[in-house]
């Protein structure tokens, strides 16, 4: 379908190079708050005291016992008055020569407010080992800030190009109706209200799967009431699903155990999730491959395996497989049947299963074909069913499946 789209508009970069320089001030009241912070309520001076006292406290006890001996007078006690300010000095000077590392961490760490965040605070030769493991900790903090700024900068970008692309179609399709009035031809209009029907279909699950992940990252929980539920009936759904749908140049298997597989799990969600690895499967598959979906029970687990003969994934790509609008290379996958997919499906995938306590894995060789291994902790028997099972029928374990 060839789309008339307005031009000018530029293509939005992949390779964003995210600011990472954080601009800080301190308000007015922090300002004014260490100026007028009490002298008593410094490090230094805390432990120039501490020095004092702990050095004046023996000599006074010992110049007390003295006293009691016979063997000095009260008078003597004059000399303090020289005695406790020079030990006082003396301490304010050693105090100041401890905290001196920690005054150079300090001015290093305030700089950061003005600084690149991909700098780091410079490791000091022959720095106090608590100092030096203070610096090591900022460090990695940084690190992390950074890296989390990266995957938020490059978040931002992507989810704005992906929303980007349809609305463009649908802006130029809109002014091509306006344009053209009611002189448009009729094949012609239909087809730009079909993308435009199109494109808006695919903003809402763009949103709706931004959602999902958003809600997701601020704890909120992404998944319905769950149910004693049988994963077999999971299984069927999808597989009613795909079959309307699916190219008949592939075939396409669904094998389920003769026994329930009882998880507690929102069902809706884990459909989602097998049909997102169903259709990836399809995508990889070319004519004459097999898909299949194979679901069992081994141990306390119910396992869910998509098989398919397609172009697999390279090694660099599975590391990255599950992470927000990755996908393998477009060239490398039919698009044909299902339409290009926003690089989402996996990430909430994992996201779903996660939230059910299990896990997804990934097994995968080029031009072989690729295995998604999903796991989830079967039902206690102990637990009250809501699906009828006969009296002589117990969770499938690994010795009654074949």
């Amino acid at each position: 379908m060839n789309q008339e789209l307005p031009k000018g508009l530029p293509e939005p970069s992949q390779d964003l190079d995210p600011p990472l320089i954080i601009r800080s001030e301190f308000d007015q009241e922090d300002q004014t708050a260490l100026s007028t912070m009490r002298w008593y309520r410094s490090l230094r001076t805390r432990l120039a005291i501490i020095m004092t006292i702990t050095t004046l406290a023996p000599i006074i006890v010992f110049h007390f016992i003295a006293i009691q001996v016979n063997r000095a007078s009260l008078s003597q006690a004059v000399w303090y008055l020289i005695l406790v300010p020079l030990l006082a000095g003396v301490n304010w000077i050693l105090a100041s020569h401890i905290f001196k590392p920690l005054k150079e961490l300090l001015s290093s760490t305030t700089k950061l407010a003005n600084m690149d965040l991909r700098n780091r605070l410079e490791i000091i030769d022959n720095e106090p080992s608590e100092t030096f493991e203070l610096r090591q900790s900022f460090n990695r903090l940084l690190n992390r800030l950074e890296e989390s700024l990266n995957i938020q900068c490059q978040f931002v970008a992507d989810a704005s190009h992906e929303l980007r692309t349809p609305l463009t179609s649908i802006q130029g399709y809109t002014k091509l109706l306006l344009r053209r009035g009611g002189t448009i031809d009729s094949n012609l209009l239909i087809e730009a209200l079909q993308t435009i029907s199109d494109e808006s279909g695919r903003l809402i699950r763009l949103v709706s799967d931004l959602l999902q992940l958003a809600r997701a990252d601020a704890g909120q929980p992404i998944i319905n009431q769950q149910e004693l539920i049988d994963l077999r009936e999971v299984v069927t759904s999808v597989e009613d699903t795909v079959s309307v749908i699916a190219p008949e140049q592939l075939e396409i298997h669904f094998i389920s155990p003769s026994l329930p597989v009882l998880v507690l799990a929102d069902g809706d969600r884990l459909k989602q999730v097998l049909l997102n690895l169903t259709n990836n499967a399809i995508k990889a598959t070319q004519a004459g491959g097999r898909v299949t979906v194979v679901l069992r029970a081994v141990g306390e687990e119910a396992i869910l395996k998509v098989i398919d003969t397609g172009i697999g994934i390279a090694p660099a790509d599975q590391q990255r497989i599950f992470d927000r609008f990755y996908r393998v290379e477009r060239s490398r996958t039919r698009t044909r049947h299902y339409g290009g997919g926003t690089g989402l499906g996996l990430a909430i995938a994992q996201t779903i299963i996660r939230a059910h306590g299990g896990t997804i894995e990934l097994e995968s060789e080029l031009n072989k074909g690729s295995t998604f291994t999903v796991r989830l902790p079967l039902a206690m028997e102990d637990w009250p069913y809501s699906i009828d099972i006969p009296p002589d029928k117990r969770l499938m374990k690994t010795s009654e499946i074949n």
